[in-house]
């Protein structure tokens, strides 16, 4: 009499997949878990030497970095991310030196190129948090010390005038930019942060979800999570967000349509606000 070997192999993978399929529902599947970046190891430290004139562009910093999953790109100010972590040719400022990792985790570091003199341009930096959504209402306000008076002012790659507040800003880094009467520069990188965009899950964010995710074959109760329920929106809200930014929630073969740009932003402002119950 013949033994008979069964060949499971293809079905725990069928079996593996339709558990997959199944948690996902009818989004992407096959990507990780999101990263928590707030649990992240990763540091950075950075050195700098200072500018020996006030015209003079001589400064550099150098940044080092550590944790995380590397490896590691760095940026100065509104920069873009590179390999290099030297940065020269720089005159005085408050520097913004960023660091990302593998894992997209970002972290910052501020670094003081002081000018030589008695008494030497400053600025310091009042920051209004921009608590809209779909709009911004940030706010930079620049208040300068030392130097020769007066002062002009520029944000990012702007010109310069003499207003020394900049309104309607976006949450993100900026660059400004401080000149006295003597031509002496300084750079001051700044953070415009996220306040609580008072984003509703009722009103604002639900309709999205039941229109675009939770329809026939789809989050609906037939496949897991079931976003009809708002304690599953809510639970599952770090992984909603890491979707719609990817692109893959809803898939591109939903009936139900891509999201658009107005309704990414409310669900990321929701998510960013901590996901309440609203």
């Amino acid at each position: 009499m013949r033994s008979r070997v069964l060949n499971l192999s293809g079905f725990v993978i069928g079996f593996s997949l339709f558990l997959i399929i199944g948690f996902y529902g009818c989004s992407s599947s096959n990507e990780s878990a999101p990263i928590d970046c707030d649990l992240s190891d990763l540091v950075i430290e950075a050195t700098g030497q200072n500018p020996t004139d006030c015209t003079m562009n001589d400064g550099s910093i150098t940044a080092t970095a550590s944790g995380g999953r590397g490896p590691y790109t760095f940026a100065i100010n509104t920069g873009s991310f590179g390999t290099t972590s030297a940065f020269n040719n720089l005159g005085g400022g408050n520097y913004l030196i960023l660091v990302k990792d593998r894992n997209g985790c970002e972290r910052s570091v501020e670094v003081l190129l002081q000018l030589p003199g008695i008494n030497p341009l400053s600025a310091e930096a009042e920051i209004v948090v921009d608590t809209e959504c779909l709009t911004n209402n940030g706010s930079i306000d620049m208040l300068v010390a030392g130097g020769t008076p007066p002062y002009q002012y520029k944000l990012g790659a702007g010109a310069f005038s003499s207003t020394s507040i900049f309104q309607n800003l976006a949450p993100g880094n900026y660059s400004v930019t401080v000149k006295d009467d003597a031509d002496c520069i300084f750079v001051k990188g700044i953070t415009v942060g996220r306040g609580d965009s008072q984003t509703s899950l009722a009103n604002d964010v639900k309709p999205i979800i039941e229109t675009k995710c939770a329809i026939a074959s789809c989050h609906s109760g037939s496949q897991s999570p079931n976003f009809t329920s708002t304690n599953n929106i809510i639970s599952n809200a770090s992984r909603i967000k890491s979707l719609i930014q990817s692109g893959t929630m809803p898939p591109s073969n939903s009936s139900a349509g891509a999201l658009t740009t107005a309704q990414k932003a409310l669900i990321t402002c929701w998510v960013d606000d901590g996901a309440k119950d609203n």
